[in-house]
């Protein structure tokens, strides 16, 4: 059972969580807080194994408390956030939260939306009771690979935004190849996730344009709502193509089209890098990349928030190499005859 500790100032959305959660024994609220400074207390004494933070409070507002509780007491904290305050629940994750969930809409919210909540606390909170033992083993540990690599293209979903981050400080801005990224967030959120990693990454980062040509070093985000691929013109460069084609694990944006589209397009030039989130969206598309010899790496369940997606392409035969989401920038370093970034 996962321990769940609720810090915001609003009392309605204490008690509506609550009781979205009352009937799922999968879970238990231990406390509650009030603001920031409580919920900084409540983690000592509690010891929970997952807060649910929310950003504008009195005394401590959520950013800080995050900070806080990170240096003095780590546990997994997701920031609880809404459309206004998105821009500031990313510098929540930057100061230490795994993901961001947005709160719900009381006239809006389905049973659907309620359940993805649920599942989402579930497995990032579950994360912090497996015993290290159980980790997955006997993985593909090929030697570091080498070949005429032209383009990296990058899947993630729960847990992405840290993930994400971590790999691009670790590639460097001086990476030699376009970088394609497709990322489940929700729509509310969306639009501050490029200007976030552009900041935070120091790496040229924005939302992909259609028939925009890739450039070297840059990283371009697949928009809210629209698939991305691939395609080559006359002189051999490769240009963004963004379709609104039906959803793809009933998502749209999806990982699986662009891996799919690198395959076809960019075949052994292309490397596939599959990092945290729930489902299996970016697995068929890591066979498909395999199969046209293109190099597949996997982040590994020890360092995911949410071993789902990684763990199908896995399962399916379609990695070529696991590691450590701070291990990936290093080795595709190494992989593009570069050395490591300091």
């Amino acid at each position: 059972m996962i321990k769940l500790l609720l810090a915001d100032d609003s009392a309605v959305i204490r008690a509506i969580l609550k009781q979205i959660l009352a009937d799922d024994k999968r879970f238990s609220v231990v406390g509650e807080a009030a603001n920031g400074a409580d919920a900084v207390a409540k983690t000592k004494l509690l010891n929970p194994d997952l807060i649910i933070m929310d950003i504008n409070m009195p005394v401590m507002d959520g950013i800080e408390a995050t900070r806080t509780i990170m240096q003095e007491s780590p546990t997994a904290i997701v920031i609880f956030s809404t459309e206004d305050s998105a821009k500031y629940g990313f510098k929540g994750i930057s100061a230490g939260a795994i993901e961001m969930i947005k709160k719900p809409d009381l006239s809006s919210s389905s049973a659907e939306f309620y359940n993805n909540f649920k599942e989402k606390l579930y497995l990032i909170g579950s994360k912090n009771l497996k015993n290290p033992a159980e980790e997955a083993e006997n993985q593909p540990n090929e030697e570091t690979a080498s070949g005429n690599f032209n383009i990296i293209m990058v899947g993630a979903s729960t847990g992405g935004p840290v993930a994400v981050q971590t790999l691009l400080q670790n590639l460097g801005k001086d990476i030699g190849v376009p970088i394609l990224l497709t990322q489940h967030i929700d729509a509310s959120f969306a639009a501050h996730y490029a200007p976030w990693l552009s900041e935070t990454t120091n790496m040229d980062v924005h939302f992909a344009e259609d028939y925009e040509v890739c450039k070297n070093g840059v990283v371009y985000v697949a928009p809210a709502d629209y698939h991305m691929g691939i395609t080559k013109d006359l002189d051999g460069n490769y240009i963004i193509r963004l379709n609104k084609e039906a959803e793809v694990h009933f998502l749209r944006p999806a990982v699986d089209p662009m891996f799919i589209s690198g395959a076809k397009v960019a075949g052994e030039k292309c490397i596939g890098i599959l990092l945290t989130g729930m489902g299996k969206d970016g697995a068929d598309g890591c066979v498909e990349l395999k199969k046209h010899g293109a190099y597949t790496i996997c982040e590994s369940e020890e360092s995911c928030a949410v071993f789902g997606m990684p763990k199908a392409a896995i399962d399916a035969g379609a990695a070529k190499k696991v590691l450590s989401v701070k291990e990936i920038g290093k080795y595709v370093r190494a992989m593009l005859g570069m050395q490591e970034t300091k």
